[in-house]
């Protein structure tokens, strides 16, 4: 998974979870982040106090994916946690239109069947009123 897919996927779950998105500055620790960079490296080469980056930026970050992802999320270990959450949602995705798909197919069987009654109906009444 790409870093594009990666920040794509946790805003989406961030915002799903709490409604908000990720702030810019948290976007840029996660892509940081997966390039091993070090909370020092990365308030450094933005000028930001190390205190900040490490002890809110980075643990809201982390707060908010854990929240949002239902597992505890760390500098180390949020890669794995968002490409769980993709296999995750990848299944339910297939699930579901394995679902869409059987429920598509009862529905016209359905149809079909309630055609045939009223088909039924209509030609038993058309013929009564020949009858008589």
């Amino acid at each position: 998974m790409n870093i594009q897919e990666l920040l794509t996927i946790a805003d989406k779950v961030v915002s799903k979870s709490s409604g908000r998105h990720l702030t810019d500055l948290q976007s840029d620790l996660l892509k940081a982040s997966s390039e091993n960079q070090t909370y020092e490296q990365f308030a450094n080469d933005r000028g930001y106090c190390l205190d900040y980056i490490k002890k809110d930026v980075g643990s809201t970050l982390w707060q908010l994916l854990s929240q949002a992802l239902g597992e505890k999320v760390t500098k180390k270990n949020f890669r794995q946690a968002l490409e769980r959450y993709q296999q995750a949602e990848k299944f339910v995705t297939y699930d579901e239109k394995e679902k869409q798909q059987y429920f598509g197919i009862y529905l016209m069987f359905w149809l079909f069947k309630e055609a045939q009654k009223n088909s039924t109906t209509f030609e038993n009444r058309y013929y009564s009123i020949d009858a008589e």
